[in-house]
């Protein structure tokens, strides 16, 4: 380790939607060469019963928010129609922290958030802080699982509110960084982003030449599945926390 600095000389690629400087930030400080390259993002979908649909939102007892992408599209879509946080009485149940933040800063209270930041961990845990007559509305992405649907006792009503796309022009910088034979680590976010990187990239290049973190135990195991081998997940599922870990790994091989 040269100063305190255990990333040093390490590309450290971001695959996933970045929402915030901070992990940049942290592995410059850590010595890293952090490399934003995107393999994914979202865009809100826009249709034309938008406004009946939010009109119906009041009649709901929770709101359920996975990602920060369907609290952007939501908010999108209340301040096209004039609408304010205040005027939905409905409790909010959130996956993550930064997904909590997100909903938060547009005036809305959280009440609930799992232990541990994933959706089979919140279909364990979400019944013991609500009721089961109680109706829900799952504001979701157009690739999202069944796994609150299907793993809660309540009525779960979904809306698609945002849809997932490939970012094909970084697959080539990626790809490119990981064949150069530089030290690399390579930041997984969601099985989404390992998908596209398997298909654009990882069936080329194999995973063997880089150190693989991820966040969350679906994203590894989806990843083993493609006979990859996860260096790196931290216990607390934020991009910070995987920097860090990835600091502690490296520090400990030097």
């Amino acid at each position: 380790m040269t100063n305190g600095q255990p990333l040093k000389g390490e590309h450290v690629i971001f695959t996933g939607i970045l929402r915030s400087s901070d992990a940049v930030d942290l592995t410059f400080r850590l010595g890293g060469n952090p490399v934003i390259a995107p393999l994914i993002t979202t865009q809100e979908i826009v249709a034309v019963d938008d406004k009946q649909k939010l009109l119906a939102c009041y009649e709901y007892d929770w709101f359920i928010f996975t990602s920060q992408s369907s609290v952007h599209a939501f908010f999108s879509k209340i301040k096209e129609y004039e609408l304010d946080a205040s005027s939905f009485k409905s409790k909010i149940a959130v996956v993550g922290s930064k997904t909590a933040c997100a909903i938060e800063s547009l005036g809305f209270q959280v009440s609930f958030t799992p232990t541990v930041f994933s959706a089979d961990v919140f279909v364990q845990e979400f019944p013991a802080v609500s009721a089961a007559h109680e109706n829900c509305l799952f504001f979701k992405g157009n690739l999202a699982k069944n796994t609150i649907v299907d793993g809660l006792p309540n009525v779960i009503d979904t809306w698609t509110i945002y849809e997932t796309v490939e970012v094909d022009e970084n697959s080539e910088q990626v790809r490119a960084l990981l064949e150069s034979g530089e030290g690399c680590s390579i930041i997984f976010t969601s099985p989404s982003t390992a998908s596209v990187f398997h298909r654009s990239i990882g069936i080329h290049t194999g995973y063997d030449r880089f150190t693989i973190c991820t966040i969350g135990h679906i994203t590894k195991n989806y990843l083993e599945s493609l006979g990859a081998t996860v260096q790196v997940m931290p216990k607390t599922y934020t991009l910070l926390d995987v920097v860090n870990k990835l600091a502690e790994w490296k520090g400990r091989a030097q």
